[in-house]
């Protein structure tokens, strides 16, 4: 039987907490007709998302940046040698998910998102206090460090610095670094606080005691993102500013900008270890560099494809670092790198997931955050790996093979059903975001993308991708200034559905969403219309026969089905909200989430919806996906965060 979630909690490793049983397998199978049931597989995906990272000695304490599906926000403790996990614990600390931390030599100092407390967690005795109370319930805290007696703080969204005596929990302000809301980067001597803003970028110098501050940000490059860390040496400073790395002296004078590495994002981490050498750590290509005098020297790349929490400079000369992903790495000076994913070590914990796929050979593919996991519910055994995105979309193709599109890169990849190899074919470009559905055309070798564009546009794509060359074809024209929602396809016809409102944008350009009908041979458009005056957004399409099913975002839940043969709408309702249309067998089926109900529709005019499950749990992040069996009898879906199969009754 799947292990429980009790067990899991209590640091199974992965491919056990995830694996389901051949028991359930074969209740489902047999489920009866007249009221289907359910049936649980345990959590589908395990995330280690991290955002607070602290060492203390030889242990590295690492925090979830989700909470767990019992609202508990996740400590653990790993051995910085060795990686094995010492401790793993659910604290009860109230929380909307994130956190930073901070520790001096004995306590653990966590500062939650949305909380008015920094709370102080005793490895040793397990004791959890609300320790100090800085701020508001809509407080977040972006840094901390501890600096003698002092914990140092930086918060969002009023962008103010404090400290806290760590003998009497007095706190003392201050005050706000820039216009922007987030105070992203802290370093503390003997004579300064040094403190630096996101956008817009600011580094401001306070007396340690407080007072009036010294403004530097004169010195700093333009950076879309502000400052995202910073060090002090010496009473010099090295600033992580958009694409340069700057150090100056407290007067400003002796200013040195170090531009970074092309290949590299961002540098998100800086810290100076105990010789006085001062490492940065690059956003994305995890590039590893020692700050010079005039530049930057790579000594290392322990992983790649990551956000950065935490670099920590060891007495040894080690460097320890923790990845967003939850990744904990450990860098000897000459580059050797050992590394060790905290999911697969206990620390991992169920998260709802982004996208679902059956694929020909039994196994179920869940796409979670950065993180893949296939399952083989025959056989009660599951694997998981890394991914570089978040994959909203998949699809099977030839011999087996997974196409996902990972957000934000835009990347269509290619994933090998047995080794699971990843290839990446191309990236979509051209100002889109969201592969919100991939569809394979085997006959033509290729795939067609519907995808939503880039945050403040409007207009999505259509795009055709040549398996056999891996050429991209966009076609930003079919639905213009709309996201192009999703694609069904019927014959050598694609149907596509809009939405006016883009991608966060502050309205929409036209005032009636569109369908449009394409030729996926000619990649010509045949037809686009506006079926509903007063619709402005397509949620999902879905094609049966000459019937065509649409369903509404803008109106929540409306649907209608359109007679492609008359050019007619000759049915229509309403589900209560938007999600995913899709069918097996002849059969149409809706699953939507807030009433969060599977129904089944009519096919013939005259004909009701049907609930078949009434309030499933929620545990898609995006819309609802079936994912039928081969005989139609059930689909693979989620109910909270657990793997589940959902029987299907008979029609009629």
């Amino acid at each position: 039987m799947p292990l429980s979630r009790r067990s899991l909690l209590a640091g199974a490793s992965a491919g056990a907490a995830l694996a389901v049983g051949g028991d359930a397998w074969r209740a489902a199978a047999y489920a009866g007709e007249k009221t289907p049931a359910p049936v649980g597989f345990g959590p589908a995906s395990l995330t280690s998302a991290v955002r607070g990272a602290a060492v203390i000695g030889n242990s590295v304490f690492i925090a979830s940046r989700f909470n767990t599906p019992e609202q508990k926000l996740r400590l653990a403790e790993f051995d910085a040698t060795t990686g094995e996990a010492r401790s793993v614990d659910d604290l009860d600390i109230p929380s909307s998910g994130g956190n930073k931390m901070a520790a001096d030599d004995r306590y653990v100092y966590i500062g939650p998102a949305g909380s008015a407390y920094v709370w102080r967690f005793d490895p040793r005795t397990k004791e959890l206090l609300p320790w100090a109370k800085p701020g508001t319930s809509t407080t977040w805290f972006y840094e901390m460090v501890v600096e003698g007696g002092h914990l140092y703080i930086g918060t969002y969204p009023d962008c103010t610095v404090r400290r806290i005596r760590l003998s009497d929990v007095t706190i003392e302000t201050y005050g706000r670094i820039s216009t922007s809301k987030y105070a992203t980067a802290l370093a503390v001597d003997d004579e300064y606080v040094y403190a630096g803003s996101a956008a817009p970028g600011a580094l401001l110098l306070w007396p340690k005691e407080g007072g009036t501050p010294i403004d530097l940000t004169a010195h700093l490059s333009d950076s879309p993102v502000g400052i995202l860390d910073l060090a002090v040496r010496d009473k010099v400073m090295y600033v992580a500013s958009g694409r340069q790395l700057i150090s100056l002296r407290t007067d400003g004078s002796a200013r040195v900008s170090r531009e970074i590495p092309a290949e590299d994002r961002y540098v998100d981490q800086v810290a100076v270890g105990s010789d006085g050498k001062v490492h940065a750590l690059a956003r994305l290509t995890c590039n590893v560099y020692e700050v010079t005098a005039t530049g930057l020297e790579k000594v290392g790349q322990p992983i790649e494809d990551v956000e950065n929490q935490l670099l920590a400079p060891q007495p040894d000369g080690n460097l320890i670092g923790v990845s967003g992903l939850g990744h904990i790495w450990r860098m000897a000076p000459g580059g050797t790198a050992s590394v060790w994913q905290s999911a697969t070590r206990g620390f991992g914990y169920p998260e709802i997931v982004q996208s679902m796929l059956l694929n020909s050979r039994g196994t179920v593919w869940v796409a979670g955050h950065y993180a893949m996991t296939v399952h083989r519910p025959a056989r009660g055994t599951s694997v998981r790996f890394d991914i570089n995105g978040e994959p909203k979309s998949l699809a099977e193709g030839a011999r087996g093979t997974v196409y996902a599109g990972l957000y934000p890169s835009t990347q269509i990849v290619a994933i090998s059903p047995g080794r699971h190899d990843i290839t990446v074919l191309g990236t979509l470009g051209n100002e889109q975001l969201r592969a919100r559905r991939i569809h394979t055309d085997l006959p033509r070798n290729q795939l067609l993308v519907a995808s939503s564009p880039a945050t403040t546009k409007h207009t999505g794509a259509l795009t055709f991708v040549d398996l056999a060359t891996n050429h991209f074809d966009v076609h930003r024209e079919f639905l213009p200034e709309q996201s192009v929602m999703d694609v069904a396809v019927s014959g050598t016809t694609a149907y596509i559905a809009g939405d006016t409102y883009g991608e966060v944008t502050s309205g929409p350009l036209r005032p009636t969403a569109q369908v449009a009908a394409v030729d996926i041979v000619t990649r010509q458009l045949l037809w686009r219309e506006e079926i509903k005056p007063d619709w402005a957004s397509y949620e999902s399409v879905h094609v049966v026969g000459h019937l065509l099913y649409a369903m509404a975002r803008r109106p929540r839940g409306a649907w209608f089905a359109y007679d492609l043969t008359t050019r007619t709408v000759v049915m229509e309702g309403d589900l209560g909200g938007y999600g995913q249309f899709n069918g097996a067998r002849g059969r149409v089926f809706s699953w939507v989430h807030w009433t969060n109900d599977i129904c089944e529709l009519p096919t013939g005019t005259g004909g009701a919806a049907t609930t078949l499950y009434d309030n499933v749990p929620r545990g898609w992040y995006n819309s609802p996906m079936f994912n039928f069996t081969r005989s139609g009898r059930a689909t693979w879906g989620m109910r909270g965060t657990d793997l589940t199969l959902f029987p299907l009754p008979r029609a009629g």
